[in-house]
């Protein structure tokens, strides 16, 4: 509405031709061009056709009066500002509020000054000016937010695990959701989830998703433990985040073999673990360290709490938008709606269950927070498939030279608390011989390795304790105090590559400072009856040419070899 570029349009809405006369000859004045109504719904009618710049709107009128036509006329403008002026010949307070209720901006008593006039329509012209800069302005920032929700999907949320035995769902309270899911297999097959919750929730909330991402994905890829993934998260938020903003997070780590679960919960509700067939809640994992970015250093250790798992078992993670969604009454839907979804029999799963209920309890109220919900089963089609070792093509990326190399690295007393070796020597393997097909199969082998060296050699755990729930606890309790005690020790590592016909062979020792065992003895017995032989140790023979313990039994040696391109 600016007819000092362009003649305006005015609408005039009146049931007395002399009004509208008086009143057409005024505006022409002001540099409007006028169409006319006598009625309401010929206003209506008017405005469809014309879009009018400015309307002004007589109250009584026959068919439709002026307080429908302005509601009607209103409604259909959106956020396009249409003013409309009403026209009256009464000043009471009752007839006036009635103006502005029905959607009104201002009005003009009768008879017509015209000086008053100029400057009514002048005020509106200035709003309607700010009006067109902010919608611009808004019309801008929801471009942006559409560019940066777009690339906030594609780095945050499209690498996520794909699987029939995972189900989530994540609903923004705005544009953007402070809440986040991120999921990764390690090469160990080891199944990594982050259930994250910004404080807040929008555009800023989300920004602080990406580097979360970043070193989740680029840590589990290069196979560094959910503590030191913690700790990394951490450590990247203390640099990045602004004073008073920080990251509620689930962060769980599920076993390859499906038989634990090592949850880190710092700062958010409790993690569910619930039994398959009967529905009832098993574990309660609550918060047991404060949320990411809060704290320079973490002792990821201290938070992290291991559970048994059965194969069935569902992990149920929520955000607190969850539990404090209110109804139109204004209840909250709690902890006990929530168990009482869980259990609820009938045909209907678990996370299903879980969404009716919310739903129902909630209505048409308005969402205050970002609500998300992840359900886990534990069941074999949810772990990657194993590659096969011999199955694997040999890397078309390899370095021309086949010269050998041998590498040695070793871990001494407090280090053996404080350092992952098995990231740092696949990555040296994978810069060396650049096998990222066998990366996997290595990851898995050295583990497991490493594992049965500290656990069994340098601490002198016996696997036996892991026999049932309360032994399994038991053991990874025994574990970190030893761990925390622990003085004097050392495992070593002496890798050896060599060039074969046709292939490249990888001779793999390691060697800790423990008592050893009988190691003649237990290989004369059957393989299931040897306790050291548990999965572990089962997977390293199939995936390895070779292997054999040495010494006094506290060195296991093996060979893994991969074919090369011609």
């Amino acid at each position: 509405m600016s007819p000092a570029d362009t003649q305006a349009l005015a609408l005039i809405v009146d049931d007395e031709l002399t009004n509208r006369m008086i009143l057409r000859s005024l505006l022409k004045k002001q540099g409007y061009e006028s169409v006319e109504a006598e009625n309401g719904r010929q206003a209506v009618e008017l405005y469809h056709e014309r879009q009018p710049d400015i309307i002004f709107m007589d109250v009584m009128m026959p068919e439709m009066d002026g307080y429908e036509a302005t509601r009607i006329i209103k409604a259909e403008a959106g956020n396009r500002f249409v003013p409309v002026i009403f026209l009256t010949a009464v000043t009471d307070e009752e007839s006036l509020l009635a103006c502005i209720d029905a959607g009104g901006d201002d009005f003009l008593v009768k008879p017509y000054d015209q000086f008053l006039l100029q400057s009514k329509i002048r005020a509106m012209e200035r709003i309607a000016n700010l009006n067109r800069e902010i919608q611009g302005m808004y019309s801008l920032i929801h471009r942006e937010q559409e560019i940066a929700e777009q690339v906030f999907n594609n780095a945050v949320q499209k690498n996520n695990i794909e699987n029939p035995f995972i189900r989530s769902m994540i609903r923004p309270a705005g544009t953007f959701s402070g809440d986040m899911i991120l999921s990764e297999y390690s090469p160990s097959r080891d199944i990594h989830f982050l259930l994250g919750d910004f404080t807040g929730h929008g555009l800023s909330a989300a920004l602080g998703a990406m580097p979360v991402s970043e070193v989740f994905r680029a840590m589990t890829a290069k196979g560094f433990t959910p503590e030191e993934i913690l700790v990394g998260i951490n450590k990247k938020l203390r640099q990045f985040l602004p004073v008073g903003m920080f990251l509620g997070v689930q962060l769980v780590s599920i076993s390859h073999d499906l038989e634990s679960v090592s949850v880190f919960n710092c700062g958010m509700p409790d993690l569910l673990i619930i039994d398959g067939p009967t529905r009832q809640i098993k574990h309660h994992v609550r918060s047991t360290g404060l949320p990411l970015g809060v704290v320079d250093k973490l002792d990821a250790r201290e938070i992290r709490q291991t559970l048994p798992l059965s194969e069935g078992d569902h992990l149920l993670m929520y955000s607190d938008g969850l539990t404090e969604a209110w109804s139109e009454s204004d209840e909250e839907f709690g902890i006990e709606r929530l168990e009482h979804a869980i259990a609820e029999p009938g045909e209907e799963s678990i996370f299903d269950s879980i969404l009716h209920s919310l739903e129902s309890f909630c209505g048409d109220r308005e969402q205050a927070d970002d609500i998300t919900l992840i359900k886990i089963t534990t069941d074999q089609g949810l772990l990657p498939k194993l590659q096969e070792h011999e199955a694997v093509a040999p890397s078309s990326h390899r370095p021309s030279v086949d010269g050998d190399w041998e590498y040695v690295f070793s871990l001494k007393d407090q280090r053996l608390r404080e350092t992952n070796p098995v990231p740092l020597i696949i990555n040296h393997i994978m810069e060396m011989e650049a096998i990222e097909n066998e990366r996997q199969s290595l990851f898995t082998v050295l583990t497991e390795l490493y594992v049965n060296a500290l656990d069994h050699g340098v601490l002198g755990l016996d696997s036996a304790m892991k026999s049932d729930p309360t032994g399994f606890a038991l053991y990874f309790q025994e574990r970190e105090k030893r761990l925390a005690e622990l003085k004097k020790g050392q495992v070593t590592f002496h890798l050896s590559v060599e060039q074969e016909e046709g292939s490249r062979r990888l001779l793999l020792r390691v060697e800790d400072s423990g008592p050893g065992f009988d190691h003649v003895a237990r290989e004369q017995k059957p393989v299931e009856q040897t306790c050291l032989c548990g999965r572990g140790i089962l997977l390293i023979r199939d995936l390895c040419d070779r292997l054999e313990y040495l010494g006094k039994g506290n060195i296991a040696s093996v060979t893994y070899s991969w074919k090369t391109l011609p």
